[in-house]
């Protein structure tokens, strides 16, 4: 059984290009058939002449190096401008409730009311006629002071139209004998017809 012929390797092509250019002359094969660059290989022997292309090579992570020191801190920026006010915000929901704080200490005892209030009252003696006006004066008892007081009117004729206005109705203080009230002072005018007198309420009590 004949083998196939083998077809020869580009290596086998090259060989047998070197030893005819040597068996020509080595003057020859210097200037004509020196090959310097594959540009002098005809492109389609120089696809032949390329080999196989190898394995992958393994990629090797190398180690981290040491962390470099911390950089300086930079300068602070400029301010910047103030932004604009915020809307008010929703009012917020009523809170609980606090316990009660601890019951206050009692508190001194004050002093004692007035007692034996009375209220003490009198008419003046003369009467105001239209345009005229009345006055009269309510005293206390010794030993009280008067802790209030008003001022009224009476009329004596009941047919009579008279129109009473109290113009003055004040405590009756005795000046300089004592700075407490010790009574009260009515008066009363009358711009109608008829009589109108002049009545004083004091309220008394002792001290």
């Amino acid at each position: 059984m004949r083998k196939p012929l083998r077809r020869p390797s580009p290596a086998m092509v090259v060989a047998c290009l070197a030893l005819f250019v040597a068996s020509t002359g080595t003057g020859i094969a210097a200037s004509h058939y020196l090959i310097t660059s594959t540009k002098q290989i005809k492109p389609s022997v120089l696809k032949q002449l390329k080999g196989a292309r190898g394995p992958t090579g393994q990629s090797v992570t190398g180690d981290i190096g040491p962390q470099g020191p911390k950089g300086d801190t930079g300068a602070a920026g400029a301010q910047g401008a103030q932004g604009p006010k915020g809307d008010t915000g929703a009012k917020g929901a009523t809170g609980a409730t606090g316990a009660a704080g601890p019951k206050g200490d009692t508190g001194a005892t004050g002093p004692s009311g007035a007692t034996q209030v009375v209220v003490y009252s009198a008419t003046s003696t003369s009467a105001a006629g239209a345009g005229g006006s009345s006055t009269v004066e309510v005293s206390c008892p010794s030993g009280t002071v008067a802790t209030g007081g008003g001022a009224g009117w009476v009329f004596p004729n009941q047919t009579e139209q008279p129109v009473p206005i109290v113009s003055v109705s004040v405590p009756l203080i005795v000046w300089p004998s004592t700075t407490n009230p010790t009574g009260w002072r009515a008066v009363v005018r009358n711009i109608g017809a008829g009589l109108v007198y002049a009545e004083a309420k004091a309220i008394c009590a002792s001290p």
